[in-house]
């Protein structure tokens, strides 16, 4: 793995963080942080494997202990918690967004990405709070569609600005 590439996963990782302190808590428990926005960014810009790579060096910061998940959290109680599972679904939406991203379906990649982080993060929220799935999506998702599609079209804007600078022999811009 070349030094740039290191370079570029490192950096996403790192906006990943950082935009994890833009957190606005919510009174049904799942907080709107810049995150996703984020992972958006780093699955159009890097590779399906250096943006895997990019969102699981963010989530092993958050396990051994920097406080980079939402609420200056850490540890692997946060994944195990209700909020878990919207961290670690980023793992394979990302891959997964990329993989779109690479044959010119960003839109497309950046829905899927969007439904796989709702689906794992609300299962994984009806059942740490021993609530129904539907009760899950209700908390976990409806409030929050308005700003992902926000963050959808950021993460384009953004991207779009940024991909001449991270342009690899791996990946299509």
């Amino acid at each position: 793995m070349s030094t740039k590439r290191l370079t570029y996963i490192a950096l996403c990782a790192s906006l990943i963080a950082a935009l994890t302190f833009f957190c606005v808590p919510t009174p049904w428990g799942v907080p709107i942080t810049g995150q996703t926005l984020a992972v958006l960014v780093t699955g159009l810009l890097l590779s399906p494997v250096d943006a895997f790579f990019a969102v699981l060096l963010y989530i092993t910061m958050g396990i051994i202990g920097l406080p980079v998940f939402s609420g200056a959290k850490s540890g692997i109680g946060v994944l195990l918690g209700p909020t878990g599972g919207y961290i670690y679904s980023f793992l394979i939406g990302v891959y997964i967004l990329s993989l779109f991203a690479q044959k010119n379906k960003p839109i497309l990649g950046s829905l899927v990405f969007t439904a796989i982080v709702y689906l794992v993060g609300s299962f994984q929220l009806a059942i740490t709070t021993n609530s129904t799935f539907l009760h899950a999506l209700k908390i976990g998702m409806l409030p929050f569609l308005p700003g992902d599609f926000l963050k959808i079209y950021l993460s384009f804007v953004i991207a779009k600005r940024l991909v001449p600078l991270f342009k690899t022999q791996n990946q299509k811009a």
